[in-house]
């Protein structure tokens, strides 16, 4: 048996060493001066682990005491040789394995180090219970000063010193540092620290420092972080997100919990958009058969003022034959005739499709008819149709369409969402269309923002706002609701000086596996009762066959008919007023082109031009010639065409080639 360790790696003398390390000393159970290997742990004399082969830990360690019975089993560990040697020489002399001592830290400024094989032992049994005794001295019982970004009920938060309250949001008692901070996050890291047994010395809350607000000033919690970049405290304490932008500042501990962030809509079926509303009216038909119909009607328009319209040509061959003078209209003037003829017809032709079918007339002429066929076939089947489809259309939940992330891009939406994650959202959906808020105000920040209309949807982490009571209530109030599907997962962790950031993150660990701590248990001593559902849920989607159909589905029909009932008024006051002031008006109360009027006056006219056709005289000097003479003149449009007074719908009957009346526009 190796009594000093074997040859290459013997044991060495290292009271000296534990000697200088006054901040530990205790007093041995002999009254001797000792100290301790871990905070209230094992009190052992300076020769503990020099010069030989022993069981020191059985010697001292209070684990390893036998009661007076005898009954207790001890650790494996208690029974193992080991002792001090020299890392150097037993690197270079030996293969005998050689391991850090635990007790003391790398920053420590003490070098110790021992081995269980020199001995002819192994170091398996200790290695199995290291962390559990030697993880008490993880961070040398230190004093840590943490800072709070802001309040985030019930996760951080102070109360008012006078009344009591819980207050939402800082006001001049978060810079006062004799007011306690309060709230889950708190309640965490208290824990962690009673946990650590005295490793963790001390744990004080303050605010972060203005100068900071400054910098950052659209995220509190990246403005924390910097004053701990800027060494102003050793680490923050709350829901802070493990960010690029906050890996460059410092470091974090272990991940507390992974937030998801998910997309909140309008619930389905509430609220829906007047102009969501407006395009369930034209959801039945694509975007591109609306244009179709449209062409169409307007084409058929078109085609039926040209099969009414009168020859060139047989007007000036008739205007020869019966010798009168003609008066050409301005050109002008016969731009603004058939521009008023195809208005016409295309209302005509949109009422015919409106009405779903078209009015037959049996005097119309033959290439009308056969205009008329085909188009009344085209309404038929697209009427048909549209009708099918409509009734389903209106009662469908318009956010159907932006239940995924992918939904809302399709549908071209924006989306509010919190700039801290501005890098994080941007990589993972290149194609959205966000919008960050930037007044620092968090995510209920974000939701001023969608209520200012800068958005239509929003991107929520769940872990700050799925217990704040307030924020929830607000969600409620404007019926939003988180969908199912997480946009984004992001770890949430504390930010710490990387010197600290293992061991604080060990006594973590150690919570949550021994102790039953975590941020889950601190939450549930701060359960609050929520009303409201705020949780997307299928069935929310789902429309009966027997949903009514409301007056808000029926806003664009509505608009539509007040807009062209507005419109006709106005047109009639200007066709009022013009004939008030003795003007022509093309708008009136005849909304179609006669080329022979009703008036008495009119009648007379044709039939002395029928007499004069057939041969009859009319006395020069007589009343009949003086009023002929007098109609002539006052008639801008006189014109000779063959036909007569049989004109419906812009068609023109033939049967007399010598019989040309004039143009009037009567009532137009």
């Amino acid at each position: 048996m190796a009594i000093d360790g074997k040859e290459g790696c013997p044991c060495t003398n290292n009271t000296g060493t534990l000697a200088s390390l006054s901040e530990r000393y205790c007093k041995l159970p002999t009254g001797d001066d000792g100290i301790y290997l871990t905070l209230g742990g094992s009190c052992v004399p300076f020769s503990y682990g020099s010069s030989r082969c022993a069981v020191h830990d059985l010697l001292y360690d209070p684990r390893c005491k036998v009661d007076a019975a005898g009954e207790n089993d001890i650790p494996a560990y208690c029974v193992k040789r080991f002792c001090y040697v020299d890392l150097a020489t037993c690197k270079r002399e030996s293969r005998e394995r050689v391991y850090r001592s635990s007790y003391f830290p790398f920053d420590s400024e003490v070098d110790l180090f021992y081995s269980y094989s020199t001995c002819n032992s192994t170091a398996d049994d200790w290695f199995a219970v290291e962390d559990d005794i030697v993880g008490s001295r993880a961070l040398g019982g230190i004093s840590i000063d943490a800072n709070i970004p802001t309040y985030t009920l019930p996760m951080l938060y102070k109360r008012d010193p006078s009344s009591g309250e819980i207050q939402s949001a800082p006001g001049s008692e978060y810079y006062d540092d004799n007011v306690p901070y309060d709230g889950v996050y708190l309640h965490y890291t208290k824990k962690i620290v009673e946990i650590s047994n005295g490793d963790i010395r001390n744990l004080t809350f303050t605010h972060r420092s203005k100068a900071s607000g400054d910098l950052h000033p659209s995220s509190s919690f990246t403005a924390a972080v910097q004053d701990l970049k800027d060494g102003l405290v050793d680490m923050a304490v709350g829901p802070f997100w493990i960010t690029g932008q906050r890996l460059k500042m410092t470091s974090f501990t272990v991940p507390i919990v992974y937030d998801q962030t998910f997309l909140v809509i309008p619930r389905p079926g509430t609220k829906d958009p007047l102009n969501d509303q407006m395009k369930k009216v034209l959801a039945p038909l694509s975007i591109g058969l609306w244009v179709l119909v449209l062409a169409i009607i307007v084409f058929a328009a078109l085609l039926s003022v040209w099969f009414s319209d009168r020859s060139e040509l047989t007007m000036n061959q008739n205007s020869r034959r019966m010798g009168l003078q003609r008066n050409t209209p301005k050109k002008r003037r016969r731009k603004m005739v058939y521009a008023r003829l195809a208005l016409d017809s295309f209302l005509e032709k949109g009422l015919f499709f409106c009405s779903a079918g078209v009015e037959q007339d049996e005097r119309a002429s033959l290439p009308n008819k056969l205009l008329l066929f085909g188009f009344g076939f085209f309404i038929l089947i697209s009427v048909s149709a549209y009708v099918a489809n409509l009734a389903a259309f209106l009662t469908l939940s318009t956010t159907d369409s932006v239940k995924t992330m992918a939904g809302a891009i399709a549908a071209g939406m924006t989306i509010c969402a919190h700039p801290a994650i501005k890098a994080e959202l941007e990589v993972a959906w290149p194609d959205a269309k966000f919008y960050f808020h930037e007044k620092g105000r968090e995510f209920p920040g974000v939701l001023e923002d969608y209520d200012a209309g800068r958005c239509r949807v929003m991107a929520i982490g769940y872990e700050d706002t799925s217990m704040d009571k307030a924020f929830i209530e607000k969600l409620c109030e404007r019926d939003l609701v988180y969908t199912n599907t997480p946009i984004a997962e992001i770890p949430i962790a504390f930010p710490i000086r990387s010197d600290l950031a293992s061991g604080f993150s060990f006594w973590m660990y150690q919570g949550e596996r021994y102790h039953k701590t975590s941020i889950q248990t601190a939450k549930d001593e701060y359960t609050q009762e929520i009303a409201c559902n705020v949780y997307f849920s299928e069935e929310d989607t789902e429309t009966s066959d027997y949903d009514e159909i409301t007056v808000r589905n029926f806003f664009l029909p509505i608009m539509f008919f007040f807009a062209f009932a507005v419109l006709a008024v106005i047109l009639h006051i200007v066709h009022l007023y013009n004939v008030k002031k003795g003007r022509r008006s093309l708008v009136g109360r005849r909304s179609t082109l006669d080329l022979v009027t009703d008036s008495p006056k009119q009648d007379s006219f044709v039939a002395r031009m029928k007499r004069r056709s057939s041969g009859g005289e009319i006395d020069t000097g007589s009343k009949e010639a003086e009023e002929e003479e007098k109609d002539c003149d006052d008639s801008e449009s006189y014109q000779k065409v063959r036909g007569t007074k049989s004109i419906m719908s812009g068609s023109l009957q033939l049967d007399d080639e010598n019989l040309r009346p004039r143009v009037r526009f009567d009532g137009l």
